[in-house]
């Protein structure tokens, strides 16, 4: 009898568990750009779309000075998870309201990021330390997230539509 309850129970309890509901991402697409500095910043875009494709691509100022990092054009896939942390990120900074340009300090490394949604685009240029810690903090990861992920090197090149790499790697095609 015990068992015949216990049984019921557990049938019960496992008839009205859900599947969990999707996440409703409102954001379609995250492209982030690094520019120049004048010390030895690298240049780099990284883009991120809805269908969990992260494109990547690594260029550096001087030759030699970022053999370190990840350079040339790279693909990669990005886990759900992950698209959907990088959409409750980017709303808990509240990105629709950012300004659109902020202070430009000339040796301080140049920032852009374009945030497209159902409602449209935002597109945000600033340089380091131009934002409040959590901001940048947000943007610094999603462009570092490239290295969470197993790239494939590709021929390239890849068109993003950031511009602050975009003098650097005109001159490496």
């Amino acid at each position: 009898m015990k068992i015949r309850l216990l049984l019921i129970t557990l049938m019960a309890i496992l008839i009205s568990c859900k599947k969990p509901v999707p996440r409703k991402n409102e954001i379609t697409r995250v492209e982030v750009a690094t520019g120049g500095c004048f010390g030895p910043c690298q240049y780099t875009a990284l883009s991120i779309d809805s269908s969990l494709e992260l494109k990547y691509y690594g260029g550096h100022l001087l030759p030699g000075r970022w053999r370190k990092t990840l350079q040339g054009y790279y693909e990669a896939k990005v886990s759900q998870g992950f698209w959907d942390t990088l959409n409750m990120k980017l709303e808990h900074i509240k990105y629709k309201k950012l300004d659109t340009a902020r202070n430009w300090v000339i040796d301080s490394q140049d920032f852009e990021i374009i945030i497209h949604d159902d409602r449209g685009v935002k597109h945000i240029r600033f340089t380091g330390d131009s934002f409040p810690d959590s901001v940048e903090t947000v943007f610094r990861w999603i462009d570092s997230s490239y290295r969470t992920v197993v790239l494939h090197h590709i021929k390239g090149p890849i068109q993003f539509e950031t511009v602050v790499q975009g003098k650097h790697m005109q001159a490496s095609k």
